[in-house]
């Protein structure tokens, strides 16, 4: 049996930023179900949020989470999220994710229900890929332990506190165990539970259910987030068309070539999600159709191919070419808002056992994400899950 400081569970975006930081502090290992690029992070395009702009503030960053989450979001965490996001994106920055740039500041666009344009992002609607790359490699650099193609099967547990974690060698069918100070589970999303979702394959729920087998507390699980814009073409998995297409001028309109949003809210397309998707539901029954249109048709060649290239040739590839031709596109389950629920150090109930990612439910969403604030959540709360258990040192 194998001892670490810290064992961390997943390797999407919150795994490897926690383990970059634990490595400072003690031994580290990751166990990961498929490889360490396997992940749900890198199919996030849209960005990360932060209030950095000139003419931007934490207080709009707040009042605007606020106001997506419906009013459930913690009020608490919401602060401690926007008032931390500048240094967090700091960090990044000195980890060298290269997020894209103008007139050699860092550029900034709109995404739906952001009152002011915050969204950071990198290779133009790449930007989980590259912040997934970018700490991977990091963590390949470092002297990080990580197991691949491992799964974790049970919580250990005695008297109350976390003890170790049993896994399972998906190769061989070996199972081990190992000891650490401080679990902590990143395992990501459960949108495969859906028929129509955004989700890598490996998005299962695993630590959820983990948690639950533990005795760990569990909420908000009836808040899963459906993405507006999922790509509906005949053959085709579902695939995100971002959220930053309607940010950059992109436009909903019904199966007759009708622009609809503004018959169901005054924001039109740039409404909170959960309001865009029911409003694309009710659309759909009207006119009898699997679909609706996303269309970019009258922004320039240019700003489609540069601004969003990822898309561009996904769409491109399977004979659909976006700058003249409109997009049809249909809901789909993109986040889960509730989880492992955790304070605001990133703390179970359980002595031990921390939650990060999408996984955890820090409070900060409510009953609805705003755009491009889960990426934040991950490098805000992560940070402070090290910072707590430094402390208990």
């Amino acid at each position: 049996m194998s001892y670490y400081d810290y064992v961390i569970v997943g390797s999407g975006i919150a795994g490897l930023y926690t383990a970059l930081l634990a490595k400072e502090h003690g031994s580290v290992l990751i166990i990961t179900k498929g490889s360490i690029d396997d992940c749900n992070s890198k199919h996030a395009q849209g960005g990360i949020a932060a209030a950095i702009g000139r003419d931007d503030s934490t207080e709009l960053h707040f009042h605007d989470t606020i106001e997506a989450g419906g009013g459930l979001c913690d009020e608490k965490t919401v602060r401690l999220l926007v008032d931390e996001a500048p240094e967090r994106i700091a960090d990044l920055v000195n980890l060298g994710v290269p997020f894209d740039t103008l007139d050699g500041e860092i550029a900034l666009t709109m995404e739906a229900a952001h009152s002011k344009p915050r969204i950071l992002h990198a290779g133009g609607d790449a930007t989980g890929e590259h912040i997934e790359v970018t700490l991977s490699r990091q963590v390949r650099l470092s002297k990080i332990q990580v197991i691949e193609d491992c799964l974790a099967t049970e919580i250990i547990v005695k008297e109350g506190v976390v003890t170790g974690v049993k896994s399972l060698d998906c190769h061989t069918g070996t199972t081990e165990e190992f000891e650490c100070r401080s679990l902590i589970l990143a395992t990501g999303g459960a949108g495969q539970l859906y028929k129509f979702n955004t989700n890598s394959s490996i998005a299962t729920g695993d630590g959820i259910a983990l948690a639950f087998e533990a005795g760990a507390e569990i909420v908000d699980m009836e808040f899963f987030q459906f993405h507006p814009t999922a790509l509906r073409l005949p053959g085709v998995p579902p695939f995100l068309i971002s959220e930053a297409v309607r940010g950059e001028g992109g436009i909903l309109r019904n199966i007759h070539g009708r622009r609809f949003m503004t018959d169901y809210v005054p924001q039109g397309d740039l409404a909170p999600r959960d309001i865009v998707a029911r409003s694309i539901i009710y659309e759909m029954k009207k006119t009898g159709s699997d679909k609706v249109f996303l269309d970019v048709t009258d922004l320039p060649s240019r700003v489609i191919t540069t601004r969003f290239p990822h898309i561009y040739q996904f769409c491109l590839l399977r004979g659909l070419d976006i700058t003249r031709e409109l997009i049809p596109v249909a809901p789909a389950a993109h986040y889960m808002m509730g989880g492992i629920k955790t304070n605001s150090w990133g703390e179970t109930n359980i002595a031990g056992l921390f939650a990060a990612g999408e996984t955890a439910c820090t409070g900060v969403h409510g009953a609805n994400r705003l755009a491009s604030n889960s990426m934040l959540e991950v490098v805000v709360f992560s940070k402070r899950i090290l910072e707590r258990t430094i402390k208990d040192i």
